[in-house]
């Protein structure tokens, strides 16, 4: 995802905020609204009032946690980074789309932080917060510890996006 933010007047609304989608491999990006619509619900209530910013992945796994068969449509119809690595998928694609429209709707904010963990190959990734804004952030290494498990992907992680029963 990509942030773009523009600091016109906008007829007195003030500075706009849109998130795209970059994609690769033939695959385009859903913008239209009901190809989300299902996820927001879902991934709203991923994101804890009162919590600081949270990095992208604890969402994420949240979703996958309190909505596997929802998590587990999308990243089979779109797949996983963590399945196939270079491809815009549900995470990079739906999910980042979802979280865009709560935060132009107003039901989140995002910023950009350090990506760590699995999530380190991007360099910097998104962090959500409920408003107002909090102070800190918790990522994704953090939570992990936290949770007393890896960072990385594991095995019961990809068979848990597969929808089998275990890593093999």
């Amino acid at each position: 995802m990509v942030e773009y933010t523009c600091s016109g007047a906008h007829e007195g609304a003030g500075e706009h905020t849109w998130l795209v989608s970059q994609v690769r491999a033939g695959w385009t990006a859903e913008t239209e609204d009901g190809v989300t619509d299902e996820l927001l619900g879902p991934l709203l209530d991923c994101v804890l009032p009162g919590e600081p910013y949270v990095e992208f992945g604890i969402v994420e796994f949240r979703l996958r946690e309190s909505r596997p068969d929802l998590f587990r449509a999308h990243v089979a119809d779109r797949g996983h980074v963590m399945l196939a690595p270079g491809i815009a998928t549900a995470s990079s694609v739906r999910f980042g789309t979802a979280l865009g429209r709560l935060a132009r709707s107003g039901d989140l904010l995002s910023r950009y932080g350090a990506a760590t963990g699995a999530w380190k190959y991007n360099g910097q990734v998104s962090y959500w917060a409920r408003p107002p804004a909090p102070s800190g952030s918790l990522s994704w290494a953090e939570h992990c510890e936290h949770l007393g498990r890896s960072p990385e992907w594991t095995d019961d992680d990809r068979a848990a996006a597969r929808g089998s029963d275990s890593g093999s």
